[in-house]
């Protein structure tokens, strides 16, 4: 009975690791300003940090729950996630604009799975601004069996 199930956690497992999908499933929006958003959450899904930054302006800022974070603030936060969380995984999913802004249905899977809807502000075709719609991540607990 044990090697059965073992065996069709592999047969799981290896389906699972065949269908996986990519960080980046979307169609390229038709929005200038929405494309910017999906290139800085493409960048963000493989690491480059620099490829984030250029996509932010002179004066951007994050507005979470707490004080504002500057540009290199900014840097620094990000410098900090992919250090500790090596394997960090971005989903992007749907990206639309709504009024002035750019609203883009993020999932970050760490060693926790937060998921929420940023929400760009944007400044001549860069991000002035983003926050959370929360305001805080929405976190799921990543638990392994074994």
């Amino acid at each position: 009975m044990k090697l059965a199930a073992r065996l069709t956690a592999l047969l799981v497992i290896a389906l699972l690791a065949a269908c996986q999908r990519s960080p980046i499933s979307l169609p390229a929006p038709s929005d200038a300003n929405a494309k910017v958003v999906v290139a800085f959450l493409t960048a963000y899904g493989r690491r480059d940090l620099d490829g984030m930054m250029r996509h932010l302006d002179e004066d951007a800022v994050f507005r979470g729950s707490g004080t504002p974070l500057s540009k290199p603030q900014i840097r620094a936060f990000f410098q900090a996630t992919f250090r500790k969380h090596p394997n960090l995984r971005v989903e992007i999913g749907s990206v639309k604009v709504v009024q002035d802004t750019i609203q883009a249905a993020v999932k970050v899977e760490t060693d926790v799975i937060w998921a929420d809807t940023w929400i760009f502000e944007m400044r001549n075709h860069k991000i002035h601004a983003y926050s959370l719609a929360s305001g805080r991540r929405q976190v799921t607990r990543v638990t392994s069996s074994g």
